[in-house]
């Protein structure tokens, strides 16, 4: 095969390989609802499957958040499908199985990622209000938009790097 007959990755898909070789190499390889271990999961066709946006990037209500990196939490594949489309039923579930089968020391914390989920729709609302001034409805350019995800991903892991450091 010829390297031409290769179809180019749109740039979104690009920026989302690379946001999500940061987030592999800054994090732990933990299940942010369960806490279970990724690694399995690394070098196999489910890889990507495990960064799940938080809020929602298909629905197109918060697409600015699509690369800030506090947005995007590991989950296992499983895990991902249920906080996309499960059922809360499902996720209850879910929640009872992983603690059984974990003797009781784990379950499925989906409180602590709604609680993320509002903290993140909070700050959308903060940094790309529906009304600027005396626009309602205004839309962001793009380099608005890049140079705010910029400031806030470079907030968020000088934070990390903060905590790690014990400041």
């Amino acid at each position: 095969m010829d390297i031409s007959e290769i179809p180019p990755l749109p740039p979104s898909k690009v920026g989302e390989k690379l946001i999500f070789s940061v987030i592999w190499k800054t994090r732990t390889h933990r299940s942010f609802l369960t806490g279970l271990w990724l690694r399995d999961f690394e070098r196999t066709p489910f890889f990507f499957n495990m960064f799940a946006h938080v809020l929602p990037k298909a629905l197109n209500k918060y697409p600015h958040f699509r690369f800030y990196y506090k947005n995007i939490v590991l989950l296992t594949p499983g895990e991902h499908a249920l906080y996309d489309q499960g059922t809360k039923k499902e996720r209850i579930l879910y929640s009872q199985e992983v603690e059984k089968q974990s003797g009781g020391k784990t379950t499925a914390n989906w409180d602590g990622l709604e609680a993320l989920a509002d903290d993140l729709k909070e700050e959308y609302r903060k940094y790309f209000p529906t009304r600027r001034g005396l626009i309602i409805g205004y839309k962001y350019d793009l380099d608005e938009v890049q140079q705010t995800i910029r400031m806030l991903n470079t907030k968020y892991m000088e934070d990390i790097l903060s905590k790690k450091r014990g400041d």
